[in-house]
């Protein structure tokens, strides 16, 4: 292994330290609010640390480097444009997540009921949950491959007989196992602080080591490496490269940005979580700014392996090209990250799986309750009960990841994976967005428009999935992945508009934006 003695020293003691922390503020929770969302008094620098952290897990990270080893900084470019329109919509004017917090609603499907009716938040409880928790299930397997490769550790860590017991399951063990413990404590009141201090250590982390690279390699080095491999298309993204981005990968990721804010779970639990709606923009924008800075950061590390190794696999390893965008980072880090500096990379991968895993798997197992249990319960749950409920789903579900972990093998980048499984929730972004906004927003036309994300984007995995079986290049498939879900998203807002509009029945809006006005006020006075 590449990992001394001092560095398991290092990532066992701050490990113990931030369990302690758990411990202690797991004896603040005192109720289902507490526990579900921090009691709603979450303030603007713990919210926006805690977000930070919360939004860079170990799975990013290794997306994030793929994604850097494959294309070089293309992407920064695409991630810079993006924040010049999300984060003014977001963060200065607060468009749709203020409104969201005003409702004082805890889940998407529970503003679906208040908005257009109880079968609808049902179906989308169980939509929206199916699809998060299968994205989630490779949170922990990649994970685990990318420490392995880090660590150095063999493929095989134990053989009895004919079978062998992987160091990847090992490692995704313990992982599912960190992160089900933080989860399991205090709930979103213990996450919220964790999530802060775990924020501090990884950055500087980054930071740090992305630094220390550039110096070893060298700013000329790295330009002409990036040149070498991929020509203009290192930087300028819309170059029309095979295997590059496009105009409508732009689009797509815009559209798809702004409908996930209204859809994901973990997104709109940490709004939920807020004291008032303007916390709530307040820490989106902070957020943002940061967080493209280390998007740059950390996609850095994939070019540093790409201008040292080169795009060709070192000699001696035999793994697909797919399996080998994901390794290839960490199999360079490996080479030049020395003791001291690894025990702190290893708590810093550590601490950035449990801040977005227990982050992720609190909010599914919250929805699943909430959103899927309760509403055929006669009697409600008492609070305790409640909460217990909560806690057996997040023990389900990390023995279920785990099961999937077995049985994995990847057949596209890990960034391609996650935003598929994503476009399955949209359409409940685009239900939310409307029904916030627009007052002739039908329930008929909001079952149209999650039902055409649903049932479209299912019906292209599948037929992905049959090309491919039946010999063909993935890369040559009819359209691309982002061309079929943009193509999805402006069929579920058309049909939403149109069946709204040939609706007679009276909805059941509300003015949010005066709510808004109110709590802010209020809150200031």
């Amino acid at each position: 292994m590449n990992v001394a003695g001092v560095d398991w020293l290092i990532l066992g003691g701050l490990f113990l330290v931030l369990l302690g922390m758990a411990f202690w503020i797991n004896s603040k929770c005192r109720s289902v609010a507490d526990y579900l969302v921090s009691g709603r008094k979450v303030r603007i620098w713990l919210g926006m640390g805690a977000g930070i952290a919360g939004e860079i897990g170990l799975i990013s990270i290794a997306g994030m480097c793929e994604q850097g080893y494959m294309r070089g900084f293309g992407f920064v470019l695409i991630a810079t444009m993006s924040m010049l329109i999300m984060t003014p919509l977001f963060g200065v004017f607060g468009f749709g997540i203020e409104r969201f917090r005003a409702s004082k609603a805890m889940s998407v499907p529970q503003y679906i009921e208040m908005r257009y009716d109880k079968r609808l938040r049902i179906m989308s409880g169980f939509f929206n949950s199916f699809a998060g928790v299968l994205q989630m299930s490779i949170f922990p397997i990649v994970g685990a491959g990318f420490v392995r490769v880090l660590i150095g550790a063999p493929e095989v860590a134990f053989s009895l007989g004919e079978l062998g017991i992987k160091s990847d399951w090992i490692i995704m063990g313990i992982l599912l196992t960190c992160a089900c413990i933080f989860t399991f404590l205090g709930g979103y009141i213990t996450l919220i602080v964790t999530n802060f201090f775990q924020m501090i250590i990884i950055m500087g982390t980054f930071y740090w080591l992305g630094y220390n690279l550039i110096s070893q390699i060298g700013v000329q080095e790295l330009w002409s490496s990036l040149e070498r491999e991929h020509g203009l298309s290192a930087v300028y993204p819309f170059t029309g490269a095979e295997g590059g981005y496009t105009v409508i990968w732009f689009l797509w990721s815009i559209m798809m940005g702004i409908l996930l804010q209204f859809s994901y779970g973990p997104y709109l639990q940490k709004y939920a979580s807020m004291d008032r709606p303007r916390t709530a923009s307040l820490s989106y924008l902070v957020g943002s700014l940061f967080g493209n800075g280390r998007t740059f950061v950390i996609m850095g590390l994939g070019v540093a392996a790409l201008a040292m190794m080169g795009s060709g696999q070192p000699e001696g390893l035999d793994v697909t090209d797919t399996a080998w965008g994901s390794m290839a980072t960490p199999y360079f880090l490996a080479q030049h990250v020395g003791p001291i500096m690894m025990g702190i990379l290893l708590t810093s991968l550590l601490f950035s799986d449990i801040s977005t895993t227990d982050q992720y798997i609190l909010s599914w197992s919250t929805s699943i309750v909430n959103d899927c249990i309760c509403p055929f319960k006669k009697k409600p749950f008492s609070p305790r009960a409640h909460i217990m409920a909560v806690r057996i789903t997040i023990i389900i579900l990390c023995v279920l990841f785990f099961l999937f972990g077995l049985v994995y093998t990847p057949t596209m980048p890990i960034w391609e994976f996650l935003w598929s499984c994503a476009t399955v929730i949209c359409g409940t972004g685009i239900a939310m967005l409307f029904g916030m906004y627009w007052r002739r927003a039908s329930t008929a036309g909001a079952y149209a428009a999650i039902l055409t994300c649903l049932i479209l984007t299912v019906l292209d995995l599948g037929a992905r999935q049959i090309w491919v079986y039946r010999g063909n290049e993935p890369a040559k498939y009819y359209w691309r992945p982002e061309e079929g879900a943009f193509t999805i998203f402006m069929t579920a807002i058309i049909l939403l508009v149109l069946i709204s509009l040939m609706s007679k029945r009276p909805t059941k809006f509300w003015d949010l934006g005066e709510t808004v006005r109110e709590m802010n006020k209020g809150q200031q006075a």
